[in-house]
């Protein structure tokens, strides 16, 4: 018989050490971000856990609370990523994560990269896009479609250099985010969120920085975890965006993913058919659906709708593209921990 409830705090090892094992893991289920959550917006996170009649790990789930601009609350798996949710041995495993997360007595979002064997809804209005790696720096480079390797030759010839590690780096990346963020008309994420990131995952993790000269026109945060590197976030100026600087961004970011040795590469999440997803296909990246399901109170599930649906958050959208950027910069830290997206 399997059991499941609240995990112990203190035991990251055998979280990761389960979850690492399994190849069907994501970015979304390692241990780090309890710590991420906790230290940059005061989330406590929950995580359940699968257990057999000898103690054996069995599954694995991670939850954070959030609540919404209008005060409703749910937990979701997992704020901020595109997938986490429920990774088990079997569906035993499955129904009894499941079960204990409808006893948490609220809503939950469980952000899926494959069904679930219990809950047959499969509605994918998101993708991820993937590109299996290795070989090394020279054969991706060999292996890149003609036009990105020009696309890129571009933007060398424009002079945007990825540089070395620098302490510049996060604070550079913020204020293009911000900006970025703004013309889309979302509250960006704090900057302490990114340290908190790039602390937690340690060697793992890293902040590219596209520059002209001194000034940054793009950057992206890279993770790596599970054998694959994703990228979460990824922003560039609009006015930038002729002279290909994401190009050299994301060539640095898969250079770095050979050199240690990943064995695939998350784009991250787009729309389908949107410009992004355009682009990040443009690399070779094959699509993965998500499967995001939505459990509500009584324990019934449906797909999930898009965050950007809510009513709120389409009026946010088109203030947000209105005001002032310092105020954007104030408030944006303030409204982000509110907006699971």
């Amino acid at each position: 018989m399997i059991a499941a409830g609240a995990q112990r705090a203190d035991d990251d090892a055998a979280w990761d050490a389960y979850v690492e094992r399994r190849p069907d893991a994501c970015l979304g289920h390692a241990s780090m971000w309890r710590h991420v959550f906790a230290n940059a917006y005061g989330i406590d996170s929950v995580r359940l856990e699968a257990r057999d009649g000898d103690g054996h790990l069995r599954g694995v789930l991670p939850l954070a609370p959030v609540r919404t601009l209008v005060g409703a609350r749910s937990y979701v798996s997992l704020p901020f990523l595109d997938a986490a949710g429920v990774l088990c041995d079997d569906a035993e495993a499955e129904s009894a994560l499941l079960d204990a997360a409808r006893a948490l007595g609220a809503p939950v979002e469980l952000r899926q990269a494959a069904p679930l064997a219990t809950l047959p809804i499969s509605v994918a209005t998101r993708v991820e896009l993937w590109l299996a790696l290795g070989g090394g720096e020279e054969a991706r480079w060999r292996a890149l479609p003609g036009k990105v390797r020009n696309q890129t030759r571009k933007a060398w010839k424009e002079k945007l250099v990825v540089g070395d590690p620098s302490p510049r780096d996060v604070a550079d990346f913020c204020r293009v985010h911000r900006t970025a963020m703004r013309e889309l008309g979302s509250p960006p994420h704090a900057e302490a969120f990114f340290r908190a990131v790039l602390s937690a995952f340690g060697a793992r993790a890293r902040c590219f920085v596209v520059r002209d000269g001194a000034r940054a026109v793009g950057g992206l945060v890279a993770i790596e975890y599970a054998g694959v590197v994703t990228v979460p976030w990824a922003s560039t100026l609009a006015s930038e965006r002729s002279r290909c600087p994401n190009h050299a961004l994301y060539w640095e970011a898969l250079r770095w993913a050979e050199s240690r040795g990943a064995h695939a590469f998350s784009f991250g999440r787009s729309p389908w058919n949107s410009g992004t997803h355009r682009f990040k296909k443009g690399w070779g990246a094959t699509e993965r659906p998500l499967h995001w399901i939505r459990i509500d109170a009584r324990g019934a599930a449906t797909a999930a709708q898009s965050a950007g649906d809510s009513r709120p958050l389409q009026l946010l959208s088109r203030l947000w593209k209105q005001l002032p950027p310092t105020l954007c910069d104030r408030v944006g830290p303030l409204l982000r921990p509110r907006i699971s997206s």
